[in-house]
């Protein structure tokens, strides 16, 4: 299994997508653009409108969702209660199961790529204009 690790700013995690977003439709290869270039409202709601905390890089080149990977990492435990409630009533975690289905529902998971390529394209000219080299 890959192994989840936060990934950091926008603008330094450019350099470790290898992968080349799919057209918009088609399956999603976890190539992180989307998340890149726009916090959806699930991130935001995180209290970041610029770099989504609960983007994690699995260091394969490929980028999860951490709210569907690992929501209990990512939540603030005032908001696991109802969930972690689930979990004492219900052998195996299920509230946990349920949370990750909830999200990935939320986000359309499985449902293909839904970043617009013209905005995706747009996005990868504005980094590579406003791309600061190191000063080490």
């Amino acid at each position: 299994m890959d192994k989840l690790e936060p990934a950091g700013a926008v603008w330094q995690l450019l350099h470790l997508v290898s992968l080349d977003k799919p057209p918009q439709g088609k399956p999603c290869n976890g190539c992180g653009l989307c998340c890149i270039a726009e916090v959806c409202d699930l991130g935001k709601e995180l209290c970041d409108e610029e770099r989504c905390r609960a983007l994690i890089s699995l260091g394969t080149g490929r980028f999860a969702c951490g709210l569907v990977a690992d929501p209990y990492r990512y939540l603030p435990p005032e908001r696991l209660v109802p969930w972690h409630a689930i979990d004492q009533l219900a052998p195996g975690g299920q509230g946990e199961q349920a949370l990750k289905a909830h999200f990935a529902g939320l986000l359309g998971t499985g449902r293909g790529c839904d970043a617009a390529d013209e905005a995706i394209q747009a996005f990868l000219v504005e980094a590579e204009v406003n791309e600061q080299l190191a000063l080490f």
